[in-house]
């Protein structure tokens, strides 16, 4: 009891120093959210014979977007520029444009007063439109350019058409398109893509992003790149919510980095390393390497059966069973065994970083998903062992916070995060495997719609979504669980099973992503306690300092103490079996250990295993693993994905 006190006293003084620092950026941020709130935002569009449809539905929308992007950002001061880009051919009306003004009526009658016209080869002027784009003079501090276009640009490098060569030396003496990409990263600038012809511009989209992505902003956060699809039939008719929803999360990341920077300033010294977003600079050997995206196709399961077998190095981490966790010094368990698998050398997903594989394990008989870095992110974590192994760490710190958050009885809905591992392959040569996936990390595959509830700059998503306040809440449990020493946040996922958070840690290890107590105090200047945080027992920070007493009561009920005498063992045994059966007819989804595989499970049943200090394994894991005698499995029932 003496050390829990003093953990207790200890844990008093870190709440009341962030008690402290997120009343300073209460005040701060109230000063500086009008700033913020300014969008300047600039629409190029195509405006050659193929694109008519698209000019009057601009000319239609434009009010509503305004309007849509106001009732997000009621206080948003916003002004719109639009450039109209043709081809070299058409002469005076190659490029016309409307400066950034706050009368949107103007922007009516200018985008009114367009004709859809001209356009010689396939290619388009794209270079033209944003260099009318770049020129004008950005004030906001959130601001975006949207291109609308059915084709490429310029250039053979950019896509498989011909270019009209009678026009050569207007294309040679064209700005570079990737120079502009990277100005525009670099001047704070977010870019949006709406494809019309993806099959068309998708070649050019990939090399626009490689280049915005590669510069650094002038302050050091990332900016926002946006591809758009809108080729389906029909589809026109989004043109207004899709520009007006990227429009406003250019305002929602300018709030977002003036609270981040806000709470960098509280913080002072002991910000850490991960405060500023820089990418890690690059030796000439890396710079000459080439890891592009790979192909994208439908997933096929059956397939991929008939594909090589592929000896490899299974990877993972697990905490011991019973083990006592000190959230200062983590030390996991690393486990490895041989296997084989069938992969996908292409892809059926791809973010920004890393693209999405079907694997088969031949050992765990499991369906998963591959998850391979390519680009120049590839040139650092497909090499390097230890950043794969802290992408899994992460995953597994934030399953075991998981599972102490879910055991709670006063809370509706358990979550979990899915089982990750890695994979080491013996032979990628011998393979036929590029570099990029001779090591990768993999989890099990999920159908349904990803939500994304909170990032790790301070964003939090409070729309009513199912599991939204649960996901807040868990972020929030995660702190004081730990004791101020971790907090996991980027909470993303498929109803109550989430997937690729990111630590916030006073010690920072986890990446750049972790931004220490900078990013603590950010989501605590956001974060509102709701329900499941009173169930919890959490208090909220902006209330008053807590005494140490409700802190000890406010602990989340998740340790299990050994009672000496019959009379608390027996009341204690009543209360377990009371608590269970509140959870007796509610249920949770879980990623069972080993085999990584989704199950619904009934909580009561989740809760007897967790609290017996066992690996939660399904029924087949559990067989095959007869020989570790602290693995256990519990019942079953209808497979939720």
């Amino acid at each position: 009891m003496g050390r829990e006190l003093q953990q207790i006293e200890y844990f008093n003084a870190i709440r009341s120093e962030m008690e402290r620092r997120i009343k300073k950026v209460a005040k701060e941020i109230q000063q500086k959210y009008a700033k913020a709130s300014a969008l300047d935002l600039v629409i190029v569009m195509d405006c050659t014979g193929s694109m008519d449809p698209w000019i009057r539905e601009a000319k239609a929308a434009i009010f509503s977007i305004i309007h849509n992007i106001k009732k997000s950002h009621p206080r948003a001061n916003i002004r719109v520029g639009f450039v109209a880009y043709r081809d070299f051919c058409d002469g005076k009306k190659r490029i016309q444009t409307l400066e950034l003004t706050s009368d949107v009526a103007a922007v009516k009658q200018f985008i009114a007063s367009l004709e859809a016209i001209g356009g010689g080869d396939g290619p388009g002027d794209i270079p033209g439109g944003l260099e009318a784009a770049l020129t004008m003079p950005f004030q906001a501090e959130a601001k975006r350019i949207v291109v609308i276009g059915d084709a490429p640009c310029h250039g053979s490098k950019f896509h498989d058409e011909d270019d009209n060569m009678t026009y050569r030396d207007q294309i040679e003496r064209s700005p570079d398109i990737c120079s502009q990409m990277r100005d525009m990263a670099a001047r704070g600038i977010d870019f949006s893509f709406i494809e019309i012809e993806p099959n068309r511009t998708a070649k050019m989209v990939a090399i626009l992003q490689e280049a915005f992505l590669d510069a650094e902003s002038y302050d050091g956060f990332a900016r926002d790149f946006q591809k758009l699809s809108l080729s389906k039939t029909g589809d026109i008719s989004r043109f207004e919510n899709v520009v007006a929803s990227s429009a406003s999360s250019s305002i929602s990341a300018s709030k977002q980095r003036t609270v981040l920077t806000t709470a960098k300033d509280v913080v002072g010294g002991t910000a850490g390393d991960g405060f500023v977003f820089m990418r890690r600079k690059q030796t000439p050997l890396e710079a000459n390497e080439v890891f592009a995206p790979p192909d994208m196709k439908p997933i096929s399961w059956r397939v991929l059966s008939y594909t090589r077998a592929i000896p490899a190095v299974r990877h993972s981490l697990h905490f011991r069973p019973g083990q006592h966790v000190d959230w200062k010094n983590l030390d996991l368990k690393h486990t490895h065994q041989d296997t084989t698998i069938r992969l996908s050398r292409s892809c059926f997903a791809m973010g920004a970083m890393r693209s999405a594989h079907a694997l088969l394990d031949s050992n765990t008989e499991a369906h998963l998903v591959a998850k391979c870095y390519f680009g120049k992110a590839a040139r650092v974590s497909s090499k390097s062992k230890h950043s794969l192994e802290n992408d899994v760490k992460m995953q597994m710190v934030a399953k075991r916070l998981a599972s102490e958050f879910s055991v709670s009885d006063n809370i509706d809905k358990g979550v979990d995060f899915i089982f990750t591992c890695w994979y080491e392959v013996k032979n990628p040569k011998e393979d036929g495997l590029s570099s990029s996936m001779a090591m990768f990390t993999a989890e099990p595959y999920i159908e349904g719609e990803y939500k994304k509830y909170n990032n790790n700059n301070g964003w939090i998503r409070d729309d009513g979504l199912d599991f939204s306040e649960t996901a807040q809440a868990f972020s929030h449990f995660t702190w004081q669980r730990t004791f101020g020493e971790l907090m996991v946040v980027d909470l993303q996922g498929v109803g109550g099973i989430f997937t690729d958070p990111q630590i916030h840690s006073k010690s920072g290890e986890f990446g750049y992503g972790n931004l220490s107590e900078v990013g603590m105090t950010a989501f605590f200047a956001t974060h509102e306690c709701n329900g499941v945080c009173s169930a919890l027992g959490l208090k909220s920070l902006q209330s008053g300092k807590a005494k140490t007493k409700s802190m000890i009561k406010s602990k989340p009920v998740i340790k299990f103490k050994t009672r000496t005498s019959t009379n608390s063992k027996n009341n204690s045994d009543n209360h377990g079996a009371a608590a269970l059966e509140k959870l007796s007819n509610k249920w949770m989804t879980c990623s069972y250990s080993l085999c990584g595989s989704i199950w619904k499970v009934l909580r009561n049943d989740f809760v007897v295993v967790y609290r017996k200090g066992r690996e939660v394994y399904c029924g087949s894991c559990a067989t095959r693993s007869k020989p570790i005698t602290h693995a256990s499995h519990v019942r079953m029932f209808a497979l939720q994905y």
